[in-house]
């Protein structure tokens, strides 16, 4: 990277370069702290064409939980490594090596097998179990293109065409009844470039809603997905939690998740101090089912 990239504004040609005002133009409020028209044309330019070889899942992966423009805007600014994109898995890392004009690395490892045709990690939609969900609405605002929908103890649901696999609905979920599922998905290269576009739109409208919720007192609520009114008859498929159940439901969730953690160790290592602490956790789950 030549030292031209991080040259000040005042360097740059007066004329814009298409792909900058197409893609570093109108951007959310999040990013204010890049500062990108810091950078000269040609550092903006690389930027918004790594943006554009990136998927688009804003999964957060690459160690940017905001995003996939932040880690664009990083390999550029800051050097950081371009084979950090796991879902792009090796084609999206070819790319970016050929893009930086670099030799290309191995790509980032996936908990995924890798798919034959693509030549990237298999894709994956998360699914929700309606009959599991107590409706807490954890899981909404952790969801980066609003693909969930639902309100306060009703059922929630996931548009799985929307789905990116980003998983990042599944840690803020206290019951666990989000599943992950492989999907085959072999879009040709224009269809994936119209997809990303979508999606990023889709975060991009997320992140402003937020934004404006964040700023504005008087609607300082839970962020609900700007999808929900497609789910014209969910509001109609109330689940009544009872209290006392959904307390249960989250205790039995939450000793469930500490017996599967304590499997993964022990079957490593036999310990025995953590397998008398696995039966103990064992044991009260067993209570805990038979009370309820």
């Amino acid at each position: 990277m030549t030292d031209t990239l991080h040259s000040a504004h005042s360097a740059q040609t007066p004329a814009r370069i298409p792909i900058i005002e197409e893609r570093l133009t109108g951007l959310p409020l999040l990013f204010d702290s890049l500062q990108l028209e810091s950078l000269s044309t040609q550092a903006q330019k690389l930027i918004a064409q790594i943006d554009a070889c990136l998927p688009q899942t804003q999964c957060g992966l690459c160690d940017h939980p905001d995003g996939c423009l932040p880690y664009a805007t990083a390999i550029v600014t800051q050097h950081e490594p371009f084979n950090k994109c796991v879902p792009g898995g090796q084609p999206v890392t070819d790319a970016l090596a050929q893009l930086l004009g670099q030799e290309t690395l191995p790509a980032a490892p996936s908990k995924w097998k890798t798919d034959e045709i693509s030549g990237r990690p298999v894709e994956v939609r998360a699914v929700i179990r309606e009959a599991d969900c107590i409706g807490c609405t954890k899981c909404i605002p952790a969801c980066p293109v609003d693909a969930i929908v639902g309100t306060g103890k009703h059922m929630h649901t996931i548009f799985t065409d929307l789905c990116t696999g980003c998983e990042l609905c599944l840690p803020p979920c206290p019951v666990d009844c989000i599943d992950l599922i492989e999907v085959e998905h072999s879009p040709t290269e224009l269809e994936r470039a119209q997809e990303q576009a979508h999606l990023r739109q889709r975060y991009h409208t997320h992140l402003d809603r937020v934004a404006e919720q964040m700023t504005n007192r008087s609607r300082a609520k839970p962020v609900v997905s700007m999808v929900e009114a497609k789910l014209g008859n969910v509001a109609n498929q109330a689940i009544d939690i009872d209290a006392a159940e959904a307390k249960s439901t989250i205790a039995a969730a939450k000793l469930r998740t500490k017996i599967k953690k304590l499997d993964k160790q022990l079957s490593v290592r036999p310990n025995p101090a953590k397998q008398a602490e696995r039966e103990r956790l064992q044991a009260e789950l067993e209570t805990l089912l038979d009370e309820a």
